[in-house]
């Protein structure tokens, strides 16, 4: 695994031994930042769920100007430090060693706002349409923002909560990657 471009291109990341996570594979993580290409300058990251963080990472890597993540597995939030680390990135980054609905609630509690999340459950969980729905009910999108989630072939999501809407699904595999965006940044340069 490691960062495909930007600042830290080629930076080979560690992850995590064992079962406990599952790491977004290159190609797919490619695809979904071809996907939103230039967003990124500027944007403000959550990586909920993040693993290895190299989705975060990449998107600082890309342009992004900071990124949040969220781990609640022990080991695996160390290896975001030390990704984090390894990569020179931890004054533009935060890490939340809780479980995600504790986070979202202490993020809004903040007044944080993103303008991208990146969603990456596990893909047993059933818990993904709670989370949007939190992220919308908390207010935690800015203006104009995307939300994607990363899920099994046959997740079943729902297509829209309030100003949340589905824009774009692409699978590769057995993964699914959806698209979301605030319905008021339709006119702003969809995906």
């Amino acid at each position: 695994m490691r960062v495909i471009a930007g600042l830290c291109r080629g930076k080979r990341l560690k992850s995590v031994k064992g079962f406990t996570t599952r790491p977004t594979a290159d190609r797919v993580k490619e695809a979904v930042f071809n996907v939103l290409g230039t967003r990124l300058t500027g944007a403000k990251i959550l990586d909920l769920f993040g693993g290895t963080g190299s989705i975060g990472i990449e998107a600082l890597s890309r342009g992004a100007t900071s990124a949040v993540f969220v781990e609640k597995n022990e080991k695996a939030a160390q290896v975001i430090r030390e990704n984090l680390l390894g990569c020179k990135l931890e004054d533009k980054s935060r890490l939340y060693p809780i479980d995600c609905f504790k986070a979202l609630k202490l993020l809004s509690e903040k007044n944080a706002k993103f303008s991208l999340i990146y969603l990456d459950p596990p893909y047993k969980s059933l818990i993904l349409n709670d989370i949007l729905q939190a992220i919308v009910n908390l207010n935690l999108l800015e203006e104009v923002a995307t939300v994607i989630a990363e899920t099994a072939g046959d997740a079943d999501l729902i297509i829209e909560y309030n100003n949340l809407k589905k824009v774009r699904e692409d699978r590769y595999g057995d993964i699914k990657i959806s698209y979301y965006q605030v319905e008021r940044s339709f006119n702003d340069g969809s995906l």
